[in-house]
């Protein structure tokens, strides 16, 4: 799990940093790969997996991918899937669901449709488990 200082950031100095977050993500003028580069850097891998799995995550229950399959598919504990579940139910991910929506169109729906077909038999090359149709 990330470390997160015990000491407070006052209210307005986090809403700058979110806004900074944003525009990192966000800005046109950043290409892709500057983007990639820089959150590698960024990021530890604990923090990508989380990040990573979550959108995963809310994007496979906003499919009606049940939270018990989703929770064994992405090693993610029952508790965490429930709660996603909820917030997806609640409205709390309204935004979220829009981007994964858009997302699901192109390589991550890709990677969820992989992830949810059968275990391939002996013989099958990885390579060709994620080859564009």
């Amino acid at each position: 799990m990330p470390h997160i200082s015990p000491q407070k950031v006052n209210k307005q100095t986090l809403e700058k940093i979110y806004s900074i977050l944003s525009s990192a993500i966000t800005n046109r003028n950043i290409s892709q790969k500057q983007q990639k580069l820089a959150f590698n850097e960024l990021l530890t891998p604990t923090e990508k997996i989380m990040l990573g799995k979550r959108l995963t995550a809310v994007s496979m229950l906003s499919q009606d991918v049940s939270p018990y399959k989703v929770a064994k598919i992405l090693s993610l504990s029952q508790t965490t899937t429930t709660k996603l579940h909820a917030k997806l139910d609640t409205g709390k991910f309204s935004n979220t669901k829009k981007l994964c929506t858009i997302l699901h169109k192109g390589p991550l729906g890709l990677y969820i449709e992989n992830l949810l077909k059968p275990i391939p038999k002996y013989g099958t090359s990885p390579s060709q488990l994620f080859k564009e149709k």
